[in-house]
């Protein structure tokens, strides 16, 4: 598991390797997928965006004919139909733009139509909805229990008519529904959910800035964050970091930071309670990394400015440690293969 987990790390510090024109942006000091420009739009995953097998109409028809369909004794079905509601809990809400902790209760029941309507008529955007839903099972755990994954599409018509997405994992709790996690995606941040729950999150603030989180729900319909990661690729002028959840900064200026991608992970779903464990590599004119041992010695001067201001700089092996032990405490999947 540690050989997975450093070359995930490493791969993660080589995107600057297959980035083309690469520009200097300043950091931006929010929630990882807010605040970003809204040019540059990444790709969907295919894997989870086509592999959706079917297509419902939303609930929003039953609705205004003031009619409560009939129950078909499953409860996956009398969601798609409105037929059943799920309980919003706070512990998975991961949302970004699509904020449902602002507009649901925690412990409360909605149907999707009812979430829609109050995106639709709070907040500072007016999110409507954008064709049907769709919906997909899988097996959270692997345990052969099926889930249900809600993917419904909303137009911000205050953002120039952005698509955002909603996602939803439901879990039949005995009965009840559960929302077990919940995340928007838009044309600056990117959501892969796989069949066995685990999740990954990507987002960019411009050429430079990429954000990644790792997660999963687990057998129980449990929300779990693996971990966050922070890419900032030739930063310039200062470097934001948290430190026990206190942001502080420390000015590059002076240093070769054309050639250098700076990496930040931390363990907290809070972003701004987080406190980062620090890396970075050298990178050639062409974005390949040539970081050499001697790198990581006061004989470069990117660690001796960072560790002269108190920073701890974690080399690869060491971030590996970090990410593996992170696996084995929150029993992320997969951690144990044999290896040590």
């Amino acid at each position: 598991m540690k050989k997975k987990i450093l070359t995930l790390v490493l791969s993660m510090a080589m995107i600057g390797t297959i980035l083309s024109g690469c520009q200097k942006e300043t950091p931006e000091e929010s929630s990882a997928f807010e605040n970003i420009d809204a040019s540059d739009k990444a790709e969907t995953s295919e894997s989870d965006q086509s592999a959706t097998t079917e297509t419902q109409p939303s609930d929003n028809t039953s609705d205004v004919a003031n009619e409560t369909p009939a129950s078909t004794g499953d409860l996956y079905e009398d969601f798609k139909t409105g037929a059943a509601k799920a309980k919003f809990t706070k512990s998975g809400d991961r949302g970004s733009y699509l904020v449902l902790s602002d507009i649901l209760e925690d412990g409360q029941s909605y149907s999707l139509s009812e979430i829609s309507d109050k995106l639709a008529s709070s907040g500072d955007y007016s999110f409507k909805i954008n064709g049907d839903a769709t919906y997909r099972s899988i097996d959270c755990g692997n345990d052969g229990n099926k889930e249900l994954l809600v993917s419904q599409e909303y137009t911000a018509g205050d953002m120039g008519g952005e698509i955002f997405t909603l996602f939803m994992i439901l879990k039949d709790m005995g009965g009840e529904l559960k929302i077990c996690y919940d995340q928007d995606m838009w044309s600056r941040s990117d959501v892969t959910i796989n069949d066995d729950g685990t999740i990954y999150g990507s987002g960019s603030g411009g050429a430079a800035l990429h954000v990644y989180d790792f997660a999963y729900v687990d057998a129980a319909g449990d929300y779990h964050f693996y971990y966050g990661s922070e890419e900032n690729i030739t930063p310039f002028g200062d470097f934001y970091y948290n430190e026990n959840g206190e942001s502080k900064s420390i000015s590059l200026e002076g240093l070769d930071t054309d050639h250098l991608i700076i990496n930040t992970y931390y363990f907290e779903p809070d972003y701004e309670k987080r406190n980062d464990y620090i890396s970075y590599n050298m990178i050639d004119d062409n974005y390949n990394l040539v970081t050499k041992d001697e790198d990581y010695t006061d004989a470069n001067e990117v660690y001796k400015r960072l560790t002269e201001n108190g920073i701890k700089v974690y080399k690869n092996f060491e971030l590996a440690n970090l990410l593996h032990d992170r696996a084995v405490e929150i029993g992320y999947p997969d951690t144990s293969d044999g290896e040590n």
